[in-house]
C-alpha cells in the first residue's frame, strides 16, 4: 500500500463563530465555536479522508491546544505522529458575519520552535517506517524554523526516495525547490508574489510556472487559480486545466482539498493531469460547502467528471487570451 505522510509546521486549532454583526466596542454575541483541526498538512490529511484514502499526518505541537488538535484528529480516524514541543500551538479564529455574509479570518504566527524541536520533525521523517511514498508539505513555517526548511526536505527525499509535494507561500516559497521537490503548488498570486512580478497575465503565468521546471526547483509545478482552475507545468508543457462553475459557499479548505486530491490520484496511479483534475474537481467540491467543510466524495466524483468534459473541450492548453483565471477568483484556493 502505497504510504502518505502529511507535514504541518505551523498546526492550529481553528475556532469558527458567527456573529449579526462586527462592530467596534459593545458585545458581540457569537454562535457557540465550532473547533477545526487546521494547518496545511493537517487540512490535506483530512480531505484525504474525505475522499476514502488515508495518511499520517505529522506535525509539531504543544499545551493544552496542542493535545486539542491531536483529539480532534483521532476523531476523524487520522493516523498522528505529534512531535511535542514547549511553547502552546496557536489558535486561530474565523469569523462569520451573517448579516453581510463576510468572513473574517484572525491567523497569529504559531509557537516559536526551537533548533532540537525541528530538528526532531527531520529526524521522525527520516526515521519514518514504513518510509512514505509521498510526504505532503504544505502551509507556513512558524517562528524559529529556518526559511529554507523545506529545501532541507528536498534533501531528505533524495536520502529516503519519497516524492515531496510542496504548498506554501511567501519567504518559503522563495527558498524552496531544487533536486529532491516532485511538485509545487502555488497559487497564482504567491508564484507572482515570489518572482517580484507585476506583470500577471495568462502567458507570464505559464512562463513562471514552466520557468519552475526549466530551472530544477520541482519536475512539476500546478498552479491554482480558484475559479480559473489550474496551471501544470513539466517537461512536456504547461497546460491549463479548466474548472467547472459552482457557487461559492466557503473558500476555506479549497486549496488543501485540491492538493489531496492529486496526491490521492498520483497514489493511484494516475497521470499527472489527471491528477491535477481531480484536484480541481476536489478544490470546487470544497468552495460549495460551508465554512469549515472541506471537499465531499460524491460532489468530487462528480465535479471529475465535468472538468474532464471542459479539459477535452479547451485541448488542454494554455489560452492565448487572458481569461477569468487572473480577476478576482485567484484567491479562492489560498490557503496559508
Amino acid at each position: 500500500m502505497t504510504n502518505i505522510l502529511t507535514l504541518t509546521m505551523n498546526p492550529a486549532l481553528d475556532v469558527f463563530l458567527e456573529v449579526p454583526l462586527v462592530k467596534p466596542a459593545g458585545k458581540l454575541r457569537c454562535t457557540k465555536p465550532v473547533y477545526i483541526p487546521g494547518g496545511g498538512g493537517i487540512n490535506v490529511s483530512r480531505a484525504i479522508r474525505r475522499l476514502g484514502g488515508s495518511s499520517t499526518a505529522l506535525f509539531p505541537a504543544g499545551g493544552s491546544i496542542g493535545n486539542h488538535v491531536a483529539a480532534l484528529l483521532a476523531r476523524e480516524s487520522i493516523a498522528t505522529n505529534m512531535i511535542p514541543i514547549a511553547e502552546e500551538t496557536r489558535e486561530d479564529v474565523n469569523v462569520l458575519e451573517t448579516e453581510s455574509r463576510l468572513e473574517y479570518r484572525f491567523i497569529v504566527p504559531g509557537p516559536k520552535l526551537g533548533v532540537d524541536e525541528w530538528q526532531r520533525v527531520l529526524h521522525a521523517i527520516r526515521t519514518a517506517s514504513p518510509r512514505p511514498d509521498y510526504l505532503v508539505a504544505s502551509g507556513s513555517l512558524p517562528p524559529g524554523v529556518p526559511v529554507d526548511f523545506y529545501e532541507r526536505l528536498a534533501a531528505l527525499s533524495l536520502e529516503r526516495g519519497f516524492r515531496l509535494i510542496i504548498d506554501t507561500s511567501g519567504e518559503p516559497l522563495r527558498h524552496t525547490g531544487g533536486k529532491g521537490t516532485f511538485l509545487l503548488k502555488p497559487n497564482v498570486g504567491e508564484l507572482m508574489s515570489a518572482r517580484d512580478d507585476d506583470a500577471v497575465s495568462d502567458p507570464e503565468v505559464a512562463r513562471a510556472a514552466q520557468a519552475l521546471v526549466d530551472a530544477g526547483r520541482c519536475e512539476v509545478a500546478v498552479v491554482s487559480a480558484g475559479a480559473g482552475g489550474a496551471l501544470v507545468a513539466d517537461r512536456d508543457g504547461t497546460r491549463h486545466i479548466p474548472a467547472p462553475v459552482v457557487a461559492i459557499g466557503s473558500r476555506v479548505g479549497a486549496g488543501d482539498s485540491m492538493v489531496a486530491a492529486i496526491v490521492l490520484g498520483l497514489v493511484n496511479g494516475s497521470s499527472i493531469d489527471e491528477a491535477v483534475m481531480f484536484g480541481v474537481a476536489a478544490g470546487s467540491a470544497a468552495v460549495m460547502t460551508h465554512r469549515h467543510e472541506l471537499c465531499r466524495l460524491d460532489d468530487t466524483k462528480r465535479l471529475l467528471d465535468e472538468v474532464r468534459g471542459l479539459c477535452s473541450g479547451a485541448g488542454c492548453r494554455v489560452p492565448e487570451t487572458v481569461t477569468p483565471l487572473i480577476e478576482d477568483v485567484v484567491p479562492v484556493f489560498a490557503e496559508h
